[in-house]
């Protein structure tokens, strides 16, 4: 039983360290770290990558769709599911959580899904929260916090974010 653990702990460190401190550096070419992203369990089908994302849970929790873009410095908290569609741009630093204050029987944090559309657009420092559905062609503005579904077409901004401007 202990020695089980082990080997899971050991195992979860390793990845965990090849995905953040090794795959996320900037001298990591691009196709390099999609390979490594692939090789620990994300589905991701785009290389447009770039350094500094942190994913912080089971890689297997993330989705990317082809064509989609993450800038510089993004964080995915993949305690639940992750899934960003086709086509899609994560500006710097976005910010998508998926735990919440809740906690299963054996004290694990619990996690709800995050759900982006394709032909989404966030802005940078923006923050998605756990159970959040952005959809398909939204904008969210750099900066707003997504406490609630966003699923009509059109422009999000603001702490928290609401529609301000409907797409034409």
């Amino acid at each position: 039983m202990i020695r089980e653990q082990l080997r899971l702990e050991i195992g979860f460190l390793t990845k965990r360290a090849l995905v953040n401190a090794f795959a996320g550096n900037t001298l990591v070419p691009r196709p390099l770290r999609w390979a490594i992203y692939r090789l620990c369990g994300a589905r991701i089908d785009t290389m447009n990558v770039f350094p500094g994302l942190q994913l912080a849970g089971p890689p297997s929790n993330l989705t990317v769709g082809h064509g989609t873009f993450l800038n510089v410095g993004c964080f995915l908290e993949l305690v639940g599911p992750i899934r960003i569609g086709r086509d899609c741009q994560l500006g710097m630093q976005v910010m998508v959580a998926t735990s919440h204050h809740r906690s299963t029987v054996d004290r694990k944090p619990a996690g709800r899904p995050v759900i982006i559309g394709d032909r989404a657009w966030i802005g940078a420092r923006a923050t998605i929260l756990p159970g959040v559905t952005v959809g398909d062609d939204v904008v969210i503005a750099a900066g707003a916090v997504v406490a609630k579904d966003c699923v009509k077409p059109g422009t999000y901004a603001g702490v928290p974010a609401r529609c301000v401007k409907e797409a034409a």
